[in-house]
């Protein structure tokens, strides 16, 4: 098979993995189920990924690559903290808007994943992030617990997103739907008071 025909059929088995991992979880998938959404052999499958947790691996980290390439760029050195911390915020509820399958395969591994693969999150996409940004948060703020507002942050950001379904019978929720840059300036407003000391 010509190696641009296997790059394609790698990339597109990686979009079916996130997707059907998103869905149904790590122990709901099997290869089996992974070659019949490909339309492919079993046989065919393994000689891409030796075994599913290989597979899923490789779905994670293709899921996370440009996400992580992205948020890193906001917070690189070049401008004020104040301004790499809202490029970061807006950045990050970008990303969690346009691929809700990521937020959804990280939501289960949180639930259901085994310490493997939870330590896999934690190396592979966690730290890549949350290292940076909590140098940031000390920068912005000297002293603080770095370590618990970049966890408190995330969530923040990700639980509008968690939401969603039910957001459509929730009484009193005005118009459901929020966009992106709603959602980060609300987040910006919350957050910048304590950053820069208005706040005990």
């Amino acid at each position: 098979m010509p190696a641009l025909q296997i790059d394609n059929t790698r990339s597109r088995l990686l979009e079916t993995a996130i997707g059907l991992f998103s869905e149904r979880g790590y122990s709901g998938v099997s290869m089996r189920d992974l070659a019949k959404a490909m339309g492919m052999s079993a046989a065919a499958l393994y000689n891409h990924y030796p075994n599913k947790r290989a597979l899923y691996q490789a779905a994670v980290e293709a899921a996370f690559d440009g996400k992580a390439q992205r948020l890193l760029a906001t917070l690189a050195e070049g401008k004020a903290p104040h301004e790499r911390l809202r490029d970061f915020i807006r950045a990050t509820v970008d990303e969690m808007s346009r691929t809700p399958e990521f937020t959804r395969l990280i939501n289960r591994e949180l639930l259901d994943g085994d310490a493997e693969r939870l330590a896999y999150l934690s190396e592979h996409v966690f730290v890549r992030i949350q290292g940076p940004f909590m140098a940031l948060l000390d920068a912005l703020r000297p002293g603080c617990d770095a370590f618990l507002l970049s966890e408190m942050l995330f969530g923040l950001l990700k639980q509008h997103f968690d939401m969603t379904a039910l957001h459509a019978h929730l009484s009193g929720i005005g118009e459901p739907t929020r966009s992106p840059t709603r959602i980060a300036d609300q987040a910006i407003a919350i957050v910048e008071p304590y950053l820069y000391g208005e706040t005990p």
